[in-house]
C-alpha cells in the first residue's frame, strides 16, 4: 500500500504536436496532426472552448532545404480553412493534411519532406507556441519508441507509458536495462513501467520484420534530491568560478526550486546522479552549486541545468551560449571555431552554455585607455549588423571583423567614441539587440569574443572610447530565469509591467538577484572586454514595484527609479571612476537633473526640430542641442538629430521638404543638412551621430509610426556621390574642429565664452572664444542668398581663416571693416571663420616655420628634408612605432619642434 501511495503516473504527453499515423512517412495517407495545448506551456492557448478559432502556421523541411521552413501555407496572418484546427476535446485539436505532398504543393520528384514545421496560434496571431517539428521518416520499414513522460529525469516514484509503433507488422518488444517487459506481434506495443529505485535506466524498443531489426532507446534517470551544503566560502557567486586548485564551481540562483542537476559535455551529456547540485539558502534566496574537477582551461565545455527534473536551461551567467534553433542559421565563416551545438543529442530546442577557463585570450595593446572628457564626447552610434556587409543590399550580414576594417574611417571622420547597439546574446540572429536572452554572452552572429576585444583595442589605439547599449528593462523569453517559472509566480519578472513602457518580459528591479546580475554583468564587460561605459535603454522602466501604485510615475519624477539608477551608476564607477553612463530617459526635467548631478548623462532627442529645419522651416530654433537650453546641467545631455529610434532626417527632408528644391535636389538637401550639423556640432557638450547620417542616409527606418528593425542597405557607395561626400566632409571638418580645439568647447567661464543665436528666420550664428582665439559660425536658413554682417572680437582681415563651408559653393570670402565682417552666404548654406590661432583641420598651426616639410599621406606621415630625430604621438598621447599609421590626427616632433598632421 505504501508503495502504491508513493507512485505517481505521468499523465502528461511529451509532445506539443503528434501525428496519425505514427511514425509519419512521406507516403503516409490521411495524415492528421494533433495539437496538445496542455503541453504547449502557453496559457492563452489552453482550456479554450470549442468555438475558439485556432490556426496553424505550417511548413516543412525538405532534403533540398534541410533547415529552412519551406512551402509555408499562406502568411502569418492568413486565416484559411486549410490551416484551421478542429476542436476534438479539451486541449486537443486536430488539423487534417491528407497527402502531405499534395497539401504543400510539392511537385519536384527529387524533393522529399523531412520534417513538418508547426506553430499553433490564435486568430489574431498574437498568442502562439514555439516552433515545433515532427519527423517525417523515409519510406520503408520504420519504428518509433515514445513515452508519455514530461521529463526523462525523475524526482519521485513514477509510472511511464511506453509505446512502440512501426510502419508494418513486426515482432515487437520493450525492455528495461536488458529485461524484457513486453512483447507481441503487430504495429503497436504499449507497456507501463514503474520506476521505484534511484538510478539510470535504458528503455529499448525493438522491432523485427522480414529479417530486418530496428531498435530505439530512451534513457531515464531517477536522481537523488539536492542536498543542503554551503557554497565554498559561504557566499554564493552565480556563474562558473574557477578555484585556486583548478576546479570550477558552477552556481545558479533558483528560488523555490528543490532540485537542480548540471549536465555537461565532460560527462558525455549524461544525466548522472553525481551531478545533482547542492543547495544553500542565503539572504532569503536559494542557490544551487557544484564543483567540477579536471577541466582544461583551453577547452570549451558545454553544459546546461535540469531544474526540478523537467526544465532544461542555460546558465544566466554564461559567457557564451549556444541556441539550438538559431545557431544552425549562422554563417560558419563569421565565427569559424565556435563551439558547436550538439544537434544529434537534443534536436534544436535547447539553450546550452559554454565554459572555457581561458576565455578567448587576447593580447591587449592598450591596457590603460584614458576615456575622453565626457563633455567632449563625439559619439557614433553603430549597429554591427548594418554598418558593413554586402554593399547595396539589406542582408544584415555585418560583422565585428568587417567593422574593424572601417575603424580608420571613423578615425578620419573625427569621432572619439562608438556606441554599439546591444551585442549581448539576443533572440534569433537578426536583430537590433534589444531582445536580450543572455547578458554576459556576445551574440555569435557578429563574431567571436576575441574579435570584439580586438575591435575595442584598435578603437582605443586610435583614441576612440567604446560604449555598449544595454537593456535592463526587459529580456526575451529564453533567459533561464524566465524559462524556470510560470509568469504568475516568477520571482524575477513582473507578470504585468507596473509602468507604461512595457516591452517583452519586464524585470523585477527590486529583486536583489536581478540587481546582482546587473552589477556582475557590467563588471564583466568592463573588465573582460575593456569597454568604457554603457547607454541604458528605456530607463523609464527601471523603477521598482510590482504594481503601478507601488511603481509610481512612469513619465514624471520617480524617486525610487532615481535610487536604482544611482545604484547602477555606482556599479560602473566601482570598476572605472571615469566610466561613461548615458540614460535613454527622455522624461522629467527634475529627474534628469538629478541624474546629471550624479555623473550620469541623458539622451537629448532633437529629431523633431532637426526634421523641421532639414525640411526647410527657417524659423526652427536649433538651439536645443545645448544641455543648458534644455534646463539640464552643462554637458549633461548627449544630443542628436536622429538615432536608431528616429526617422532619418534626410528621408524626412526628401519626403516632407517645404519646397521642390529641398525634396528633389540632393545638393540642396545635403547643404541644408550640413548647416544643421554645423549648429549641432559647434554646440558644446557631448553630441551623437547615428551611423551614416554623415552620408545623408535616406532609407526610412519606420513602418508607419513603428520602428522598422529589418536590415537596412549598406551604403558605403554613397561616398562616390559628390553631394553625399560633401556632407561627409562637412562632418569631418566640424568634428575635427571640436577635437583640435577642445579648450574652446569647455564650460564657459574665465576667458571662455560662447554665444549662440539659433532662432529667428534670417540667420544662425555662433561665437566661441577663448582668450584671443575666436570661432564664428554663420548660417543662412532661408531659401535665397543673404549677405550677413557680424561684429567679431578678434577676427580681422589680417587674422582670419575659413575653417569650413558648405560643399558645392564658391569659397565665401568676407570683407572687413575692422573686426566687423560681411559675407554673402548662399541659400541653405553655412561658413565658419576663425582667428589663425584656432587649429584647423587642413592647415594646422605648426611650430615648424622652417626645415623639413611634414604632411600626411595615405596611411603614413611624410617628412621631406633633413632631420635627426622624429617622434610621432596619436590623439591619446601614445608614441607610434613608425611613420606608417592609421588614419587620424598626430603630433609630430621633428628635432624638438612640433606640428599637427592629419593622416587620411
Amino acid at each position: 500500500m505504501l508503495a502504491a501511495l508513493l507512485m505517481t503516473t505521468v499523465a502528461a504527453r511529451a509532445d506539443v504536436f503528434t501525428s496519425s499515423p505514427a511514425p509519419l512517412q512521406e507516403s503516409s495517407q490521411n495524415v492528421v496532426v494533433y495539437f496538445h495545448a496542455d503541453e504547449s506551456g502557453v496559457a492563452g492557448l489552453q482550456n479554450l472552448s470549442s468555438s475558439t478559432e485556432l490556426y496553424a502556421h505550417i511548413g516543412c523541411y525538405t532534403n533540398k532545404s534541410p533547415n529552412t521552413w519551406s512551402y509555408v501555407i499562406g502568411t502569418w496572418t492568413t486565416n484559411t480553412d486549410n490551416k484551421k484546427f478542429t476542436y476534438v476535446s479539451n486541449n486537443l485539436w486536430s488539423l487534417t493534411l491528407g497527402d502531405m505532398r499534395t497539401y504543400f504543393g510539392i511537385t519536384d520528384a527529387d524533393e522529399h519532406i523531412t520534417k513538418l514545421c508547426l506553430i499553433a496560434r490564435n486568430k489574431a496571431g498574437n498568442v502562439q507556441t514555439a516552433d515545433c517539428f515532427i519527423d517525417v521518416m523515409e519510406d520503408g520499414f520504420q519504428m518509433q519508441l515514445t513515452s508519455n513522460a514530461s521529463s526523462t529525469v525523475l524526482l519521485n516514484n513514477t509510472t511511464i507509458t511506453f509505446t512502440l509503433n512501426t510502419t508494418q507488422t513486426a515482432d515487437l518488444s520493450i525492455s528495461v536495462n536488458g529485461s524484457q517487459i513486453a512483447s507481441g506481434t503487430g504495429t503497436t506495443l504499449t507497456k507501463d513501467y514503474s520506476f521505484t529505485a534511484k538510478g539510470s535506466y535504458e528503455v529499448v524498443g525493438k522491432a523485427t520484420a522480414n529479417g530486418e531489426t530496428l531498435t530505439e532507446t530512451i534513457n531515464i534517470v531517477y536522481i537523488s534530491n539536492s542536498p543542503q551544503a554551503n557554497y565554498p566560502g559561504g557566499v554564493p557567486q552565480m556563474g562558473p568560478v574557477k578555484n585556486a586548485d583548478g576546479s570550477v564551481t558552477f552556481c545558479i540562483a533558483a528560488p523555490g526550486k528543490s532540485n537542480v542537476m548540471i549536465v555537461g559535455s565532460w560527462d558525455d551529456y549524461q544525466s548522472l546522479d553525481k551531478n545533482v547540485m547542492s543547495y544553500q539558502d542565503y539572504n532569503g534566496y536559494r542557490y544551487f552549486w557544484t564543483t567540477v574537477t579536471g577541466l582544461d582551461d583551453n577547452t570549451p565545455y558545454l553544459y546546461y541545468f535540469t531544474v526540478d527534473g523537467a526544465t532544461h536551461v542555460g546558465d544566466p551567467y554564461a559567457k557564451l551560449n549556444l541556441d539550438g534553433y538559431s545557431d544552425k542559421w549562422l554563417d560558419d565563416t563569421v565565427f569559424p571555431d565556435r563551439p558547436q551545438y550538439p544537434y544529434s543529442l537534443y534536436g534544436d530546442g535547447r539553450q546550452i552554455s559554454v565554459y572555457q577557463g581561458n576565455f578567448y585570450p587576447y593580447n591587449w595593446q592598450v591596457t590603460n585607455f584614458e576615456i575622453p572628457a565626457h563633455d567632449q564626447l563625439l559619439i557614433y552610434e553603430m549597429l554591427f549588423r548594418d554598418f558593413t556587409g554586402t554593399e547595396g543590399a539589406s542582408e544584415g550580414n555585418g560583422t565585428i571583423a568587417k567593422a574593424i576594417e572601417k575603424i580608420p574611417y571613423l578615425v578620419d571622420l573625427g569621432v572619439n567614441a562608438v556606441e554599439l547597439m546591444p551585442v549581448m546574446e539576443f533572440n534569433g540572429n537578426n536583430s537590433w539587440g534589444y531582445n536580450t536572452n543572455f547578458y554576459f554572452a556576445l551574440d555569435k552572429a557578429y563574431g567571436s569574443p576575441a574579435e570584439l576585444k580586438r575591435f575595442v583595442d584598435i578603437c582605443h589605439q586610435n583614441g576612440i572610447a567604446v560604449i555598449l547599449d544595454i537593456v535592463f528593462n526587459q529580456s526575451d523569453g529564453l533567459h533561464p530565469w524566465y524559462q524556470m517559472y510560470p509568469i504568475a509566480s516568477n520571482p524575477f519578472y513582473n507578470a504585468t509591467a507596473p509602468h507604461s513602457w512595457s516591452v517583452l518580459n519586464d524585470w523585477k528591479q527590486e529583486n536583489p538577484l536581478v540587481q546582482q546580475q546587473w552589477k556582475d554583468c557590467l563588471k564583466w564587460w568592463m573588465t573582460e572586454y575593456k569597454v568604457d561605459g554603457f547607454r541604458f535603454d528605456l530607463v523609464k522602466g527601471l523603477g521598482t514595484g510590482s504594481t503601478s501604485a507601488e511603481y509610481g510615475s512612469t513619465d514624471g519624477y520617480n524617486a525610487k527609479r532615481i535610487a536604482v539608477m544611482k545604484q547602477i551608476h555606482g556599479y560602473l564607477t566601482a570598476v572605472n571612476p571615469n566610466a561613461i553612463h548615458i540614460n535613454e530617459f527622455l522624461g522629467d526635467t527634475t529627474e534628469e537633473v538629478e541624474y546629471c548631478n550624479d555623473g550620469q548623462m541623458n539622451w537629448n532627442n532633437q529629431a523633431s526640430l532637426s526634421q523641421q529645419y532639414a525640411g526647410g522651416l527657417s524659423s526652427t530654433n536649433t538651439g536645443y542641442f545645448s544641455s543648458t537650453a534644455c534646463s539640464r546641467p552643462w554637458g549633461g545631455c548627449v544630443s542628436y538629430q536622429e538615432s536608431h529610434d528616429e526617422e532619418r532626417v534626410a528621408y524626412y527632408a526628401m519626403k516632407n521638404g517645404n519646397s521642390t528644391d529641398i525634396k528633389n535636389n540632393l545638393e540642396t538637401r545635403t547643404q541644408r543638412l550640413g548647416a544643421l550639423t554645423a549648429m549641432q556640432l559647434l554646440t558644446p557638450g557631448p553630441q551623437m551621430l547615428w551611423q551614416f547620417i554623415e552620408l545623408a542616409a535616406d532609407e526610412t527606418t519606420k513602418n508607419g509610426s513603428d520602428n522598422n528593425t529589418d536590415p537596412k542597405k549598406v551604403i558605403w557607395s554613397y561616398l562616390d556621390d559628390e553631394n553625399r561626400k560633401g556632407l561627409h566632409d562637412t562632418y569631418r571638418d566640424l568634428l575635427w574642429i571640436r577635437r583640435l580645439n577642445q579648450d574652446m568647447f569647455v564650460q564657459p567661464g574665465g576667458e571662455v565664452s560662447q554665444n549662440f543665436v539659433f532662432s529667428g528666420s534670417i540667420r544662425r550664428t555662433a561665437q566661441i572664444k577663448n582668450g584671443t582665439k575666436e570661432i564664428v559660425l554663420l548660417a543662412n536658413p532661408s531659401a535665397s542668398s543673404r549677405t550677413i554682417s557680424f561684429a567679431s572680437s578678434y577676427i580681422t582681415e589680417g587674422n582670419y581663416q575659413i575653417m569650413s563651408y558648405s560643399h558645392g559653393i564658391a569659397e565665401p570670402v568676407p570683407t572687413f571693416d575692422g573686426t566687423s565682417l560681411s559675407v554673402t552666404i548662399p541659400a541653405h548654406c553655412y561658413a565658419i571663420y576663425a582667428t589663425k590661432s584656432v587649429a584647423a583641420t587642413e592647415s594646422i598651426a605648426s611650430d615648424l616655420t622652417a626645415g623639413p616639410a611634414v604632411y600626411g599621406a595615405d596611411g603614413r606621415i611624410v617628412i621631406e628634408g633633413d632631420y635627426n630625430r622624429v617622434e610621432v604621438y596619436n590623439a591619446r598621447g601614445m608614441q607610434m612605432p613608425s611613420l606608417s599609421v592609421p588614419a587620424g590626427m598626430y603630433i609630430v616632433r621633428v628635432d624638438g619642434l612640433a606640428t599637427k598632421v592629419i593622416v587620411k
